[in-house]
């Protein structure tokens, strides 16, 4: 009966050793880690705030077009654009910021300004020029919530109207026309949502877009152009399978929100801007390349893409050096 009894202790203590062993594991173990935000590449404007973590510096290309330039009522025709950019991103904690510079080469196929056919030869002209600089800052929250990395923020964008695209055409009755696109200054600040968990990232951008300008002069002849407001919204779904690759789709949508009473822009009355973004990443050896576009879906593409010149549509390859 003693051995039965001091075999019962012997045991019961061993039992109580290994539970303590195990809690002080379960301390000592660290928390497991915050999946990675995975953050589709931005293509022109208007681009989803950036939220990628990690410094990088980028080099892009992008290839945009627009079959009718007619949201300007002066003018007649289409063109396309080719945009090189040079931008990067940082972090201080959950500050990002993001910057780039672009040049590019654009070219415009025009029939007709102010009501007046341009001569034959003078339909097709090309010109480079300094793009508009984009500036943009995010700052994210991270809410105590199981299962998931849930992340609520605020962020702003800015392009500042910098470009210097001008164009000379020759006119059927024998005069020259010069003229350049409107200066618009974006300003677009934004609620930003971001739910992580495993692979997949579901992000989302809700802000106003506004666009300042002021008027012009375009061949010796003042323009009023008029300012415009725009509800903005983007929901993207990310997911990096593997390490190396990344895949994303994203849907953009545009609602104008002010009523623009100037007859020189009849088509800019109730803009219903709606895009899908499809893109990929490829990511080795420090460099990551991106490849994006955009697809317009509604008949206000057309319109916003002439006003931010980024095109209805739009093909976009990167790579970015990332620190």
């Amino acid at each position: 009966m003693l051995g039965i009894v001091l075999a019962l202790g012997i045991g019961s203590r061993a039992l109580a050793d290994d539970a303590r062993a195990g809690e002080a594991a379960e301390e000592a173990a660290p928390t497991a880690a915050m999946p990675e935000i995975v953050d589709a590449p931005g293509i022109d404007y208007p681009a989803a705030q950036s939220l990628g973590v990690g410094d990088s510096l980028y080099i892009d290309q992008t290839y945009e077009s627009s079959s009718d330039l007619s949201t300007l009522s002066w003018v007649t025709g289409h063109g396309t654009n080719y945009r090189l950019a040079v931008g990067g991103t940082l972090h201080f904690g959950e500050l990002r910021l993001v910057g780039e510079i672009p040049v590019q080469y654009t070219h415009l196929h025009i029939d007709t300004l102010q009501g007046v056919p341009t001569i034959d030869r003078e339909r097709d002209k090309t010109a480079p020029a300094l793009g508009d600089a984009v500036l943009g800052a995010a700052y994210l929250w991270t809410l105590p919530v199981e299962a998931i990395d849930l992340r609520i923020g605020l962020g702003l964008r800015t392009r500042w109207p910098t470009h210097t695209t001008q164009f000379t055409f020759m006119l059927a009755s024998g005069t020259p026309y010069t003229f350049g696109f409107p200066y618009y200054f974006h300003f677009a600040p934004a609620l930003l949502v971001v739910a992580s968990a495993s692979f997949l990232t579901f992000s989302m951008n809700q802000g106003v877009l506004g666009m300042l300008v002021q008027d012009v002069t375009v061949d010796g002849i003042r323009q009023s152009i008029p300012n415009l407001l725009f509800w903005e919204s983007h929901y993207a779904v990310a997911a990096q399978p593997l390490d190396w690759l990344g895949l994303g789709l994203e849907l953009v949508s545009c609602m104008q929100l002010n009523q623009v009473d100037d007859a020189g822009y009849t088509t800019l009355h109730g803009v219903r801007a709606v895009a899908l973004n499809p893109s990929a990443t490829l990511t080795l050896w420090g460099l990551r390349a991106s490849f994006a576009g955009r697809f317009g879906l509604t008949q206000g593409t057309r319109d916003l893409g002439v006003i931010t010149f980024s095109g209805e549509r739009a093909l976009l390859a990167r790579v970015s050096y990332l620190f």
